[in-house]
């Protein structure tokens, strides 16, 4: 609706000079008092208040969440319309977006009483600083208008101006996704900082604790726990807790079953309980044992291979907000880091009882070592972990077939000769003293090389304690945990790229909507710049999304499958169209049968599977060429083929190239964004459908990735 002025438009000075002096400044409570009558009309005609009287408007600014922010603005000693205008005018000139129930709202101005009062002007003009003339003489300019032609709106008339307040869809889309992104990292980061204190310490409780403080601090909650399932007893127990009750919950143990924390437990899926008030599940009796208050809830199951072990719980935003259904996928992936922490201490502690097994073992063989020694022996050849026992002359007495492998020693020979006298790390050496002088058991991390590759094992070195408490001998247990450390080495380079590449697309999105908020630019750039941040926009989401499958299938979950009746060519022609107009280096070839088949599969899947192999045949292709997606209709399946003339792949790294988190080891890869997930989530939506994939590829010759998915006819 624009609304147009009738009357002469007052000169460009005094409608500045009044624009300073009222809307960009002003002691609202003066607008009473000069005489300033305010009328404000919505687009649709629903709002249509006295001039004298606002409640109206005033009642519909407050009861929206941009009103409410503002409610305290301006509200003090004078009567109603002095607050609305203060109010009001305090939402145009710090939003500068308020936009209520989708409607404009045109404000206009005029001048009550023909009379300023002088001294109101004066004490207006020193307090801003404007010459007193000049702002008398803007204040004259203003015409006035009669309530009948207020009341009248196809007779409106604004003399001064008309201000329309939009709402800035670009500014604040830009915003939400700003705040998203900046979220997403943060988490990420505390997942990387969990990672990287699991290998810091092998303090358990430290461990979880220091896991837990994280969670508090990215969800902003008042308090977090970890409860373990006691399987003899059925029961859970609170193995971490903080917060204000930590010392109160450590005495309180809940049924399988019981309460949010008993049923996730028990279901093993996770709960995101907003008002715990209005669900059953809840056990008010830890609220009345500990005085606490819970709102809400997010609970998720803690798993080892597959196997609830317990649970992690996060309770109350300290903003007094509920969770979210994202803050839910986080907690899983931190819980996923917990158990890692969680297995990681029970190999440790495997480790040692079983060192203190053989220990115990070893004493009994000192007793009678002719009856006990084949049995000893032959439990510890059987063992896959190394072992090597020596006395306390430091001569070896004990070299398991494993312990032979790996530090290249001849048992039959090994015996009675003193340990130093082999080729051995000599941190295993210094570690066999150490425990002998002390009595003291050792574990640590150590390194071999056997098999053309460095090994990484975990140790225990135990004291072997005569009669007397005498240190009698020492025996070493080692397991060989080169590939645990691989992947964690894997999973951390991963976390340490994908914060890369998902800070990579916020330097585009934030630099085009800084562009985006500079004044009058023109419709042409702002929808260039919003393409722009729409497409790294929806890079990042596909990133995410990447992510999420991943965690899914790591969780046992997997991805479910929608299938749909699909034309295979049709299909293909719409990834074509998709993808032909890409890149000018690259030629995309489609080639397909005449005859066209219609089968069941899921489509989006299949289109993830597409996107994936296409990306990455233009990505490695550097330098261009021609891409072929070839379909072939062979007996009961049907065949697809993505090939390109790229940089290809070496024999060495082709037998890992669907392994997860894995990235080929060449410069020329290293100069190209990935992930390493890709291709294994490729693979696992194709077995999904009953198919497999395949690669053939040479270095410098190209990759030629071919599947097969069987065809389900529709019924």
């Amino acid at each position: 609706m624009a609304i147009e002025s009738s009357r002469r438009e007052p000169d460009l000075d005094s409608t500045r000079l009044f624009n300073i002096t009222v809307w960009e400044g002003i002691q609202y409570k003066f607008a009473k008092d000069l005489g300033i009558a305010i009328k404000v009309i919505s687009e649709d005609e629903n709002i249509n208040t006295e001039e004298s009287n606002f409640s109206d408007f005033y009642q519909l600014l407050i009861s929206t969440p941009q009103g409410q922010k503002y409610v305290d603005v301006g509200i003090n000693s004078f009567d109603k319309e002095a607050q609305f205008v203060n109010l009001y005018a305090d939402c145009i000139y710090y939003n500068k977006s308020t936009y209520f129930y989708g409607k404009k709202f045109y404000i206009l101005v005029g001048i009550k009483n023909r009379t300023p009062n002088p001294e109101l002007v004066k004490k207006l003009s020193k307090e801003l600083d404007i010459d007193y003339d000049k702002l008398l003489k803007a204040y004259n300019s203003i015409p006035t208008f009669n309530e009948e032609r207020l009341m009248s709106l196809g007779d409106l008339i604004v003399d001064l101006f008309n201000i329309v307040i939009e709402l800035s869809v670009q500014e604040y889309t830009t915003q939400v996704a700003n705040k998203q992104k900046e979220e997403e990292i943060a988490k990420m980061s505390a997942l990387m900082e969990a990672s990287i204190i699991i290998n810091s310490t092998r303090n358990l409780d430290e461990l979880l604790k220091i896991i837990m403080q994280s969670a508090e601090k990215v969800m902003q909650a008042e308090a977090s726990s970890v409860f373990l399932i006691d399987s003899e007893r059925n029961e859970l127990y609170f193995e971490i807790a903080t917060g204000p009750k930590e010392k109160e919950l450590k005495q309180i143990r809940l049924k399988m079953g019981e309460g949010i924390a008993g049923y996730v437990a028990y279901t093993g899926e996770s709960v995101l309980v907003p008002d715990v008030s209005k669900d059953p599940r809840f056990a008010k009796r830890v609220d009345e044992q500990t005085k606490f208050i819970t709102r809400s809830v997010i609970c998720v199951p803690l798993k080892v291979r597959n196997q609830t072990i317990g649970v992690v719980q996060v309770l109350n935003k300290i903003t007094g907000a509920s969770f979210s259904k994202s803050e839910i996928k986080f907690l899983e992936a931190l819980a996923s880091q917990a158990a890692i922490a969680i297995e990681n201490a029970n190999l440790y502690e495997h480790l040692e009882e079983r060192a203190e097994q053989l220990n115990k073992e070893l004493k009994e063989a000192n007793i009678n070592l002719s009856i006990e020694k084949l049995r000893i022996e032959s439990i510890i050849q059987s063992m896959e972990d190394a072992v090597i026992a020596i006395d306390k002359e430091n001569k070896v007495v004990l070299v398991n077939r494993v312990a032979e492998k790996i530090f290249n020693i001849n048992a039959s020979h090994a015996f009675g000769v003193e340990i130093s006298n082999f080729k051995i790390n000599q941190t295993v050496i210094d570690n066999f003293r150490v425990v002998l002088d002390s009595k003291v058991t050792i574990k640590n991390e150590v390194k071999f090389h056997f098999g053309n590759k460095e090994h990484i094992f975990a140790a225990v070195f135990t004291p072997i304690v005569g009669e007397k408490k005498e240190a009698a001998g020492s025996v070493a247990v080692f397991r060989d945990i080169t590939e645990i450390k691989e992947l964690d080495k894997m999973k951390s380079e991963f976390l340490n790229m994908v914060s890369h590449e998902l800070r990579t697309p916020l330097t585009p999105i934030q630099a085009y909507s800084e562009l985006m908020l500079i004044r009058n630019m023109d419709s042409e750039k702002v929808k260039s710049y919003a393409e722009i941040i729409n497409k790294e926009t929806q890079r990042l989401g596909s990133l995410i999304g990447d992510l999420l499958d991943l965690s899914r299938i790591e969780s046992g979950k997997g991805l479910s499958l929608t299938l749909e009746e699909v034309d295979v060519i049709n299909f293909l022609k719409d990834i074509y169209e998709m993808y032909k107009n890409t890149s000018q280096k690259h030629k995309i070839i489609l080639t397909v049968p005449e005859k066209s088949e219609i089968i069941l599969f899921d489509k989006n899947k299949m289109s993830q599977v597409m996107i994936n192999l296409l990306s990455n045949a233009i990505k490695y292709s550097p330098d261009g060429g021609n891409i072929n997606i070839i379909m072939e209709d062979k007996n009961d399946r049907i065949y697809i083929t993505v090939k390109d003339e790229g940089i290809g792949i070496s024999k060495e790294d082709l037998p890992r190239i669907f392994e997860k988190f894995y990235r080929v080891q060449s410069e020329a890869v290293r100069k190209i964004s990935g992930t390493g997930i890709g291709l294994p989530i490729v693979k696992y939506i194709i077995e999904l459908h009953n198919g497999d994939i395949e690669v053939k590829s040479e270095l410098g010759k190209g990759s030629e990735f071919t599947f097969y998915i069987p065809k389900i006819k529709p019924t």
